[in-house]
């Protein structure tokens, strides 16, 4: 019997100066062909030279997709090319595709080996669709892990002015300058903070949307701001489970017969989500009555309270999810979290 080719996917491998690339096809029986791979540069010249390259590969008779890792930003670059020339492009986080690459029993790590497992990846598995974000969700994702980066910095200064002040012999060199160093992050961090409140003020409909999510107790501006910016103002999601996988705060539960594993949060997902949920989370399970309850019958059921705090998590993000999509304030008459 004649098999045809059903399915066509380029797995690419990126870094900083060049990415690697493997075609692959699946055909009717489900076996796959490799049509090709190559190295090209990470850049403007590159990245016309790769389309065409893969243009003329590609048999025409079904569509041809792209599948890329989330590399820091060197991915950017070439998903805004592949996306504006009307490809249909898959952009995965590093943990999806290094467990993928463990079900495959593959080992070795190499551009080249990544790219074949990307491309794979691609043809077997149903992945989400890449969108860009809008240039102020761009904007403001950048300044707010901006900002992020400096309160960390901010805080390690904190901790050496403490660490020298109580020395027994303090160096008032050392003292003064990590006291300007302080006030420089915090200037800067000032500095972002008004830019954001312009940006979000300059978009009337935005503002308003925000303030749905601000109704929440707890949640406030900027931690709104950070989560609509991480998920691009869940542009591309459709339900709350998928929302939940991509900030991490899924269950991983390991079980085999009779044993029976600690469940545990996934982990695999936007570290900068789960980390602007922390402090809302602790705010509610404080002030909250609704949410105390919650999170004192599964800190008595599973005896862990980071467990119990990670659940309020979860279901403070489905609330701000749910707020934002049907565009409504949240009402103080019905308990969020039970």
């Amino acid at each position: 019997m004649q098999t045809t080719i059903i399915k066509e996917n380029v797995g690419i491998a990126i870094s900083m100066e060049d990415f690697k690339v493997s075609f692959l096809a699946m055909k009717s029986d489900l076996s796959t062909l490799v049509k090709g791979s190559r190295t090209f540069a990470n850049n403007h010249r590159g990245y016309t030279s790769f389309v065409e390259w893969a243009k003329r590969k590609t048999s025409g008779d079904c569509p041809l997709t792209f599948t890329m890792e989330a590399t820091g930003v060197y991915y950017e670059g070439l998903a805004y090319h592949l996306f504006e020339q009307g490809f249909h492009l898959y952009v995965i986080l590093a943990n999806q595709a290094k467990k993928y690459a463990g079900s495959l029993g593959v080992k070795s790590k190499t551009d080249a080996i990544d790219a074949r497992i990307l491309a794979q990846m691609g043809l077997e598995r149903k992945l989400m669709k890449w969108e860009p974000s809008s240039p102020d969700f761009r904007l403001l994702k950048n300044l707010t892990r901006e900002r992020e980066s400096l309160l960390g910095e901010r805080t390690a200064a904190l901790n050496r002015l403490h660490a020298y002040s109580h020395q027994g012999y303090p160096q008032q060199d050392s003292i003064e300058r990590t006291t300007r160093l302080i006030a420089f992050y915090e200037d800067q961090i000032a500095q972002i903070e008004t830019q954001i409140q312009n940006i979000v003020k300059s978009d009337p409909s935005l503002m308003k949307r925000i303030s749905y999510v601000e109704s929440i107790k707890g949640v406030g501006f900027l931690t709104a701001v950070i989560i609509l910016a991480e998920t691009h103002g869940f542009a591309t999601f459709t339900g709350i489970k998928q929302v939940v996988s991509f900030a991490g705060l899924d269950i991983r539960i390991r079980e085999s017969g009779k044993y029976k594993g600690k469940s545990r949060i996934s982990k695999c997902g936007n570290r900068h989500i789960r980390k602007a949920l922390y402090m809302p989370a602790l705010s509610k399970i404080t002030h909250d009555n609704h949410t105390k309850l919650f999170y004192q019958r599964l800190v008595e059921k599973k005896g862990v309270k980071m467990v119990a705090a990670v659940a309020v998590q979860r279901k403070l993000l489905a609330l701000i999810y749910t707020l934002w999509k049907k565009q409504q304030l949240f009402d103080e008459s019905v308990a969020d979290i039970r």
